[in-house]
């Protein structure tokens, strides 16, 4: 094996030790008997997706911002969804398996995790790419997308150690998640039009 495709391996492994649901001495211990030689960088994994996120300290108080913003957000209802019956699509997806859904959808698995953890507005989401990613999880359209329009979900990580109860993140919209990826054009151009 080359040294790039052990480099790749290794990555890939340790990408799909961080997709985990959970982190716990199972997880940990059952990763560490399938591949004993990455003990020290599953470690330092562990130490980084425990670790609070990093606060912004730079943003500026706009109050007529803050007040346009808030008119915006309590004139719209927002949509009723009982997040219990709402299945989630991603539920039979961890590890080597989600790690094979990316790849199946050639996107990266960051894209991925942010679909997981409706960190996406749904209703940016391009059709093509919804209906593929229906098809690869094998879940309805529509039921994809009352799962995705929930409340966006917080890192499992974020509240160890944490002063206070964490928020969920603002969602984003799906072409511009893309353009903070760094794919290529040609990437971007087949996620959002491909149908295969």
């Amino acid at each position: 094996m080359s040294a790039i495709d052990s480099d790749t391996q290794r990555e890939d492994i340790l990408l799909a030790f961080s997709v985990e649901p959970t982190h716990d001495k199972a997880t940990v211990e059952r990763y560490l008997a399938l591949y004993p030689q990455y003990a020290e960088e599953f470690i330092d994994l562990l130490g980084e997706l425990r670790s609070p996120p990093v606060l912004r300290n730079d943003v500026v108080d706009d109050e007529s911002a803050v007040q346009r913003a808030w008119n915006a957000l309590t004139a719209t209802p927002l949509p009723k969804h009982d997040a219990a019956s709402i299945a989630n699509p991603f539920a039979s997806f961890a590890g080597p398996t989600f790690v094979a859904l990316a790849d199946g959808l050639r996107i990266r698995r960051s894209i991925l995790i942010a679909l997981r953890d409706r960190l996406i507005n749904a209703s940016s989401i391009p059709a093509p790419f919804l209906n593929r990613l229906a098809r690869a999880t094998e879940f309805p359209a529509e039921k994809l997308l009352g799962y995705l329009n929930l409340p966006a979900v917080v890192p499992a990580g974020a509240s160890y150690k944490a002063n206070e109860k964490p928020a969920a993140p603002t969602k984003i919209d799906f072409e511009k998640l893309l353009d903070n990826s760094g794919i290529s054009a040609d990437e971007k151009r087949d996620i959002l039009t491909s149908t295969e």
